[in-house]
């Protein structure tokens, strides 16, 4: 194939049905609807630093086949996420000791470890101060939209994209980074690796498989204690006066939306996303019908919410909010509007997956979940910034992999009551 490639900062030349094609077998964050709500969003404020949202479009003659959207950053402001710095040498001190009490006896001598050597590497010049990544801005996910294509095809799309992403890493002077990439992306992976990019472990999501035909056969999958626990769990938000609803008109509830989200996380400092009214409304405008919202009332009042992104065999848990008042901030809410209520809607819609994000790894092992690795892959625009960056990186994700599994590992009993929020769910 005699493929061409581009760089532009909008989508809108390309026309509704192209772009479909495209992204026709991609997830929902690659999906045309979620790009074109991108395109309408001041992100910025969103992801709390400055960065400019670039595609790359992969052309056969006039033929769109491919598209990647990146993100090129500095700031150091920006969600933890979405930094270089923040996420591998500042922010991982309090996600690692929320996730695993025990690490506080060790961590404090490596954190003068790591200021020591982030100290250096600033000074050296790096590039630690920004990076380009390949990710689908809003999510934790990051991938390549291909057109329906043979195999061979499918990896000279791949090729061309990362070839052009190498060459903003080059024009820029950061660091590139493919983002969030699904351990079963078998294809993307075996691209990455062939064009010289370094793996390392990011994360592990949360999946939970639904292949039943109703919500009892999901607790059919566990013990007669578990099964009364998890009940006692629904039974106790019904008695204190919670009803759930499914909407897809959630836009008009955004003011209540943002006040939950914002009350759930900010709990735990700044580092969470935004999300005023008007996101919610974007949400709705741009994502229906593959976007709903679980809502929890006590009475007239939107106490909960869940919102939940569908497309094909997936369905997404993709936000979450709960208040602290009424007395509900120690009630099983969070079970419900995680697990129990997303549940049933994936059964409704015939989704075989559910996917719950990190965070929170034995809560959502209890009720069946199991952990997905998702794996990051780094190129460096020069000798210098891979040699002294790499070995940090790599040891980074080596620690993280291995503490990550400590909390993933099987579950031993249930545990009822309100956890920790970690992450978005």
């Amino acid at each position: 194939m005699r493929l061409t490639t581009t760089i532009c900062t909008s989508l809108d030349a390309v026309d509704d049905a192209e772009l479909d094609n495209v992204t026709a077998e991609a997830d929902v964050f690659l999906d045309r609807r979620w790009l074109r709500m991108l395109d309408t969003l001041d992100l910025a404020p969103l992801v709390r630093g400055e960065l400019s949202l670039r595609y790359v479009l992969v052309r056969e003659g006039t033929r769109l086949i491919a598209v990647c959207p990146f993100l090129v950053t500095r700031s150091r402001s920006i969600y933890y996420h979405y930094s270089l710095e923040k996420f591998f040498f500042v922010s991982w001190q309090d996600e690692l000791v929320r996730m695993n009490p025990e690490s506080a006896r060790w961590s404090q001598w490596v954190v003068r470890a790591v200021n020591a050597y982030r100290a250096f590497a600033r000074a050296a010049r790096s590039g630690i101060d920004g990076w380009v990544l390949a990710a689908s801005p809003l999510s934790y996910r990051g991938g390549i939209a291909v057109a329906p294509v043979d195999p061979a095809a499918v990896q000279e799309a791949h090729r061309a994209v990362l070839d052009a992403l190498k060459e903003e890493a080059q024009r820029e002077r950061l660091p590139l980074c493919f983002y969030g990439v699904d351990a079963e992306r078998a294809e993307l992976r075996r691209s990455l690796r062939g064009s010289g990019f370094e793996e390392v472990f990011l994360v592990y999501d949360n999946r939970l498989d639904t292949e039943f035909k109703a919500f009892d056969d999901y607790l059919a999958r566990f013990r007669s204690k578990e099964r009364k626990s998890f009940r006692r769990d629904m039974r106790m938000v019904g008695e204190a006066g919670v009803r759930f609803t499914v909407t897809p008109d959630f836009g008009s509830l955004g003011g209540d939306l943002e006040r939950l989200y914002e009350t759930t996380y900010s709990k735990y400092g700044e580092e969470h996303f935004r999300h005023p009214k008007s996101f919610w409304a974007r949400l709705e405008r741009h994502l229906g019908p593959r976007a709903e919202a679980i809502v929890a009332r006590n009475g007239s009042t939107v106490v909960g919410f869940a919102s939940i992104l569908h497309k094909g065999d997936d369905l997404w848990v993709y936000r979450v909010g709960r208040t602290e008042d009424q007395g509900l901030d120690d009630s099983p809410l969070y079970f419900s509007l995680v697990f129990y209520e997303p549940i049933k809607r994936a059964v409704a819609l015939g989704a075989k997956r559910i996917w719950l994000s990190g965070g929170t790894w034995k809560t959502k092992r209890r009720r069946g979940a199991v952990g997905h690795p998702l794996y990051s892959y780094m190129w460096f625009p020069s000798s210098w910034s891979r040699a002294l960056l790499m070995p940090y990186l790599s040891l980074f994700s080596q620690i993280s992999h291995a503490e990550m599994t400590k909390v993933v590992a099987p579950p031993s009993a249930p545990e009822t009551g309100s956890p920790e929020a970690s992450g978005d769910a």
